[in-house]
């Protein structure tokens, strides 16, 4: 039973929600057709899971590291690899949680900066009491590691918390794409982007407003677009990481539903580059993947796969707008509407 309290914050958030038209991402399409109910909890009533999910960030983080760690601060914090003692750890929460709005307004405040509030809440938990000078007491928290958590804790805020293990296996597999040959071609990393012979695009966000009668748009952050202009060539890169071994690929794509990605992305780039296309270019989809033995491979998605995905998403942007139109967040469409049979 939700409280009246609960269901008008619901309803304001939905209002919110319903204010303009939504921009479906890959990750909130997938979510939406798969599970209605967590779609609704986390993009409308905005209780997102804060859930660390490495398999979702790899190919991610290993494209920043192929770009020679462009833009990686502004993205990524890298967790300390000794954190604090336990009791420090509960201090430095509370500290930031306490003052969580001046922290995150004034970056130059530190751990060192919150001396009262330290010695307040070591005598409100119980600990280090036995030592009598306050200075002493309050140096048992403020330590070089406890600064470094301080410093996560804000930059959580703004940017995606990795460890030092995803770090280093992540480099690995850069360092490998790097000296591929092959991939460096695809990826166009030695090419000369001047928009005139080629144009070499990377974490390029996309937005396209809602088509035709849709009630929605779509964006996307591509890892790597790049536009060959002699050829008429444009090749849609994107990375991704398996804990399977590449023959098992396809799998993924379906379970993930990885196809629903490819779509939106051609979309974008088709919308993006629409003075630029005509019938005579062609557009390629290709993921670069790394399998759990760090085999490296470039799938091209050929034009019948390309045609038949197109033809799923249709569906999808059916399921979509049942959703989205009826308000119905309760099961996938097809177990909605009660035409599913064993």
């Amino acid at each position: 039973m939700i409280d009246t309290t609960e269901k008008v914050k619901n309803e304001l958030l939905e209002a919110e929600f319903y204010n303009k038209p939504y921009k479906f991402s890959y990750t909130s399409l997938n979510k939406l057709i798969t599970s209605p109910s967590s779609f609704y909890k986390e993009y409308i009533l905005k209780e997102r899971e804060d859930e660390f999910k490495k398999y979702l960030l790899e190919g991610t983080l290993i494209h920043f590291l192929v770009l020679d760690n462009a833009g990686f601060d502004d993205k990524f914090v890298v967790l300390p690899d000794k954190l604090p003692s336990e009791t420090t750890l509960i201090v430095v929460d509370r500290v930031f949680a306490e003052n969580v709005e001046a922290i995150m307004n004034d970056t130059s405040l530190q751990l060192c900066d919150y001396e009262d509030e330290i010695d307040n809440i070591l005598t409100d938990i119980d600990k280090h009491q036995s030592i009598k000078d306050r200075v002493k007491r309050i140096a048992k928290i403020v330590t070089p590691q406890a600064e470094e958590y301080f410093a996560v804790l804000r930059d959580k805020k703004r940017k995606t918390v990795i460890d030092s293990a995803l770090l280093d296996k992540c480099t690995r597999r850069a360092e490998i794409v790097k000296s591929n040959l092959e991939m460096r071609d695809l990826l166009g990393l030695d090419l000369i982007s001047d928009g005139k012979k080629y144009g070499v695009y990377n974490e390029l966000e996309l937005s396209i407003e809602s088509e035709n009668d849709m009630l929605f748009g779509y964006k996307g952050i591509l890892d790597n677009l790049v536009v060959d202009v002699d050829k008429k060539v444009v090749r849609i890169n994107d990375f991704k990481t398996t804990g399977k071994t590449l023959v098992d690929f396809s799998e993924s794509v379906e379970f993930w539903n990885y196809w629903l990605q490819a779509v939106i992305y051609i979309k974008l780039v088709e919308n993006y580059l629409g003075k630029v296309l005509d019938e005579s270019w062609k557009i390629e989809f290709r993921f670069i993947v790394f399998d759990k033995y760090d085999q490296l491979y470039a799938y091209k998605v050929s034009e019948k796969t390309l045609t038949l995905w197109k033809e799923k998403f249709i569906v999808a942007e059916r399921d979509a707008t049942y959703h989205y139109e009826s308000k119905d967040y309760t099961l996938p469409y097809k177990f909605a509407r009660g035409i599913v049979e064993l």
